[in-house]
């Protein structure tokens, strides 16, 4: 869902105040036409509080605070005082600049940095709509954010804005009306930093994306706000950060409990031991590193980049025995079976086993011919309760009986096989039975 921005929070009342300077009657007693012009300003310094900003000395806007936009008002065409100062305060002026208006242009003026080192950076505006398309343009307010390209749908499509760096406002494009994924990366690059959910955009309406906030800090998120920059020009929305659902599980029988870090950030709350699992995590789609450490450690035995797309499900098993751990990424499909069928996945988890099938005890096979690291994908059964078998693949020759297995209708399971051969107790040959909905 988009959050909706509330309108007219704070309307610039400048036209009364500007128009008063500089309107003297000419000698026929009339009053000159007064050239103007529209500006609007958008607090983007994620660590300043709320702003006053005075124009030629007096107080025009109150208490703007971060990611507000004031909208539009007509102010008094020629060099203006902008001075902007903490709310309900004269001192310390953070900003003052003397900003060149010119007649009948129209300006968006952006308050950004960090507090220490706030600045304005100046916008024009070209509103006219087209009612034909939508206008697009991209402000690079994120203080720490590297230089990006914005895509739509995925980190390899062609940039709609490119190497757009801090500070830097791209001119407006046109787009048809629709639905757009929108995705950053780095600049040239496919790696995908952020995904968003879809947005709609409409014909005749004109737009400012900004990023803001920051990637390293916590308190001051990494945002992307739309703004609308049809009249009154203060609505906005925010676009949502498409999500993902992973699920990992511990499955290489002689390593120890382990730390699950997600952008070398720790998910999880207690060690995960073998062969447990985390349950689905829901966590931001696009390009993610994940890391597997012992538990309480910086000992890292897996790390792995990888790209999860937005909206599906994926199962990460760490695998193999811990001299050679590694991970197996899986996307889960988890469409609802059938009316009165499950649907089952079977994974071959056991470093050391030889090629198995899995079998009802008359030798009817249910996976065929699987090696270590091999899986089936989601496949319909009937519900009910079964005497499942691990026989050598090919042959007569029971490894393993798995009796008693029930599938109820309309669940989800991966069934894995775990542990070694010749092992013992924990690391025994066994089966793990996991519940994916």
């Amino acid at each position: 869902m988009l959050n909706r921005f509330k309108s007219g929070l704070i309307i610039l009342s400048l036209v009364p105040l500007l128009f008063t300077v500089g309107c003297d009657s000419d000698d026929n007693g009339t009053t000159p036409q007064v050239e103007t012009s529209k500006v609007r300003v958008i607090h983007a310094s994620y660590d300043a509080p709320g702003v006053d900003i005075s124009v030629d000395g007096a107080v025009a806007v109150s208490n703007l605070v971060y990611g507000e936009s004031t909208g539009y008002a007509e102010i008094e065409a020629g060099v203006r005082n902008i001075k902007v100062t903490p709310a309900g305060a004269t001192t310390p002026v953070v900003i003052e600049a003397n900003l060149p208006v010119e007649a009948n242009k129209e300006y968006t003026v952006l308050a950004v940095n960090e507090l220490a080192s706030i600045e304005p950076i100046l916008a024009e505006d070209f509103r006219t709509p087209n009612s034909q398309k939508a206008k697009i343009r991209f402000v690079h307010a994120s203080t720490d954010a590297p230089a990006v390209d914005i895509k739509v749908g995925s980190g390899t499509a062609a940039p709609v804005f490119a190497d757009v760096e801090f500070k830097e406002i791209t001119s407006y494009v046109e787009v048809d009306a629709g639905s757009y994924q929108f995705v950053v990366t780095p600049a040239g690059s496919a790696t995908e930093v952020v995904v968003f959910d879809p947005i709609a955009v409409q014909n005749g309406m004109v737009y400012t994306v900004v990023a803001l906030g920051t990637l390293s800090q916590e308190e001051y998120p990494f945002t992307v706000r739309v703004f609308i920059d049809n009249d009154p020009g203060d609505l906005s929305v925010d676009l949502d950060f498409a999500v993902t659902n992973i699920l990992v599980v511990h499955a290489s029988p002689d390593a120890p409990g382990v730390d699950l870090l997600i952008d070398e950030i720790v998910v999880n709350s207690a060690p995960l031991e073998y062969p447990d699992n985390t349950g689905y995590l829901s966590i931001l789609a696009g390009t993610r590193n994940i890391k597997v450490n012992a538990a309480g450690t910086t000992l890292t035995v897996i790390d792995a980049t990888v790209t999860l797309m937005a909206d599906a499900s994926y199962s990460i098993f760490a695998i193999d025995e811990l001299s050679s751990i590694e991970p197996l990424v899986l996307e889960d499909d988890l469409t609802a079976p059938a009316a009165g069928t499950a649907h089952v996945r079977f994974i071959h988890l056991s470093p050391d086993a030889p090629q198995v099938d899995i079998t009802l005890t008359d030798g009817t096979v249910v996976f065929g011919n699987f090696a270590f690291r091999d899986y089936s994908d989601f496949t319909p059964l009937n519900a009910g309760t079964y005497d499942l078998q691990v026989r050598l693949a090919g042959t007569t020759t029971v490894v393993l009986d798995l009796p008693g297995i029930t599938l109820e209708a309309g669940t989800i399971y991966t069934v894995f096989a775990k542990g070694f051969v010749n092992g013992t107790g924990a690391q025994a040959l066994g089966a793990e039975i996991i519940v994916n909905n």
